[in-house]
C-alpha cells in the first residue's frame, strides 16, 4: 500500500487536527509580514521612530526687529526666534497658542504673533497685539531665487 494514496491526503485535510497546521501557518505569515515592514521602514528611517518633520523658516523684518518664525502648514508645532530669544508653542485652527507667554514681551523684545492671516509656500502673513498683517518670507525661497540671481 502506498502511504500517499488521493483518498488518504483527503482524508487528512477534513480531518480535525488539520485545522491547527493551517492556523499556525496563517497567523506566522501574518507576524512575519509585520515584523519584516517594521524591519524595513527602520532600516529605511534610520531608527523605529519616524523622524520628526521639519519646520519651514520665514524671516519676518519688523519696525522693531527681525525675527524668524518656523512652521509648516498641517502641524501643530511653531517656534519664533528674535535676537532677544525663542519662545515654542502650537497652532489651532490658524491661532497660536504661547503657553502662557501670550503677552509677554520680555521673551522676544516684543509680543508674540496671535494668529495667522494667509499662508503659502513662499510667504506667511501673521498678526498679533505689536503689529498687524506682517508678512514673512520663507527663507528658502529667497536664498534659491539670490542664487539663481547672482552670477
Amino acid at each position: 500500500m502506498n502511504k500517499f494514496e488521493p483518498g488518504s491526503i483527503a482524508r487528512f485535510v477534513l480531518r480535525v487536527e488539520f485545522i491547527p497546521y493551517v492556523l499556525f501557518t496563517v497567523i506566522g505569515t501574518a507576524i512575519l509580514y509585520v515584523v519584516g515592514s517594521i524591519g524595513i521602514s527602520a532600516v529605511h528611517n534610520g531608527s523605529l521612530i519616524p523622524p520628526p518633520t521639519k519646520l519651514e523658516r520665514y524671516d519676518c523684518n519688523a519696525p522693531f526687529g527681525s525675527f524668524s518664525v518656523s512652521y509648516l502648514h498641517g502641524t501643530d508645532r511653531v517656534k519664533i526666534k528674535s535676537i532677544n530669544g525663542a519662545l515654542d508653542g502650537t497652532v489651532q485652527q490658524n491661532r497660536f497658542d504661547w503657553q502662557g507667554f501670550a503677552n509677554d514681551r520680555a521673551m522676544l523684545g516684543f509680543a508674540p504673533p496671535s494668529e495667522i492671516l494667509f499662508e503659502d509656500a513662499k510667504t506667511l502673513r501673521i498678526a498679533g497685539p505689536d503689529f498687524q498683517d506682517l508678512a514673512c518670507v520663507n527663507s528658502a525661497e529667497a536664498v534659491s531665487q539670490r542664487r539663481a540671481i547672482s552670477p
